[in-house]
């Protein structure tokens, strides 16, 4: 089966006109090295312990992250988090871990909601993280469903289903890739395609209606 989609992969990037595995993996001389002196990490957060983890997240993260989802500018500056915009915390973060997920998707709405690729307190544009989360860690599937999600979401389609054939190419069980995967395939009215990655999704334990209605709403849902 592995070998199957690995072919599959194959196939999908030779049609896609002008597209090798280099231009999919491109890599900006403006995102900068991953490794800087002075800089903590890069680590890969999927196989960070708790202690490592907490030691980056409790400052850098969890107070920037409330303060995103509650639709903030900036922290209001606490014990837990100093006061300053969500992406702050972001870009530290990711440069620890540049394949932190949550952290990845929250920049990557934050480009949207700002309109720019560079929402304030960002080090980088959000595109950078991006790559720096492939060059750094080129086989995690999730990294790649949000690089399909990130393109989809800025009407590059050819770019969003290069990064989405890889995402499953690497045969992920995890439904967050599924669910992504499903969200980047509706933004491209890939119906068909979205409909399957969602089934997959709740077939892996997602729980969430959003995706369902979402595909309900636009017709396209089928039992």
């Amino acid at each position: 089966m592995l070998l199957l989609r690995i072919f599959l992969y194959a196939l999908c990037l030779a049609a896609l006109p002008g597209y090798t595995q280099e231009s999919i993996d491109r890599y900006d001389a403006d995102c900068l090295p991953l490794h800087l002196a002075r800089k903590y990490g890069p680590f890969n957060y999927n196989q960070a312990g708790i202690d490592q983890r907490q030691l980056v997240e409790v400052p850098h993260f969890e107070a920037h992250y409330q303060t995103y989802r509650l639709g903030r500018e900036k922290n209001p500056g606490n014990v837990r988090g100093p006061h300053e915009y969500p992406a702050n915390g972001f870009s530290y973060t990711l440069w620890a871990f540049p394949n932190h997920p949550i952290a990845l998707a929250a920049m990557e709405d934050l480009g949207i909601k700002h309109k720019s690729d560079r929402p304030p307190g960002t080090q980088l544009r959000v595109h950078c993280y991006f790559q720096r989360a492939v060059r750094f860690t080129p086989d995690d599937p999730m990294v790649r469903a949000l690089y399909g999600y990130y393109y989809a979401r800025r009407g590059k389609k050819e770019e969003a289903m290069a990064q989405l054939a890889k995402a499953e190419s690497l045969n992920s069980s995890t439904p967050d890739v599924a669910v992504y995967s499903a969200f980047a395939y509706f933004e491209m009215k890939e119906f068909d395609r979205s409909l399957a990655a969602a089934k997959q999704a709740y077939q892996l334990g997602y729980q969430l209606p959003g995706l369902r209605n979402k595909l309900e709403r636009a017709k396209k849902w089928q039992d």
